[in-house]
């Protein structure tokens, strides 16, 4: 009996590629995440410094104008912080995206992989069956001439 070929090897390479790209592309998504969260901490650590320096400063006694550069750094760090909230969450969105594409591609390989397997085991099955066949075929032609000779 000949070896065990899965006709379908092709495409169990091809889902397996698929796959590992979908992998790659939710790995870049959620490199990406992580990296909008941080930039959230640095900026809400600029923030809260810039603020602790005003209250120094205030205590101190500032100008007016000074008072309003502060003021506005803050301003302007808080909307930074806001965009980058955004930013987030619109990546958040992308990298749930790009999971569920990887559990789809995950899925056809498996669908594959489980045919595969189960294949296998029908040849196997076969196999094993075939040879059982022709032990007792063996089992038989030896004892017909035990038989044989006897008589």
């Amino acid at each position: 009996m000949k070896r065990f070929r899965f006709r379908l090897e092709a495409l169990l390479k091809y889902r397996h590629h698929l796959e590992y790209l979908a992998q790659q592309e939710t790995a870049e998504a959620y490199r990406d995440v992580r990296e909008a969260e941080n930039e959230i901490v640095r900026l809400n650590e600029a923030f809260s410094r810039t603020a602790g320096e005003i209250d120094r400063a205030a205590a101190k006694g500032i100008s007016a104008r000074a008072f309003k550069q502060f003021n506005d750094y803050l301003d302007g760090v808080a909307d930074d912080i806001q965009e980058a909230a955004e930013r987030k969450q619109q990546l958040a969105a992308v990298l749930a995206d790009k999971q569920k594409y990887l559990r789809e591609r995950s899925v056809a390989r498996k669908a594959i992989e489980r045919l595969k397997e189960k294949q296998k085991q029908e040849y196997m099955d076969e196999f094993l069956k075939e040879e059982q066949k022709m032990l007792d075929e063996i089992s038989s032609l030896k004892k017909a001439r035990e038989v044989i000779d006897e008589g």
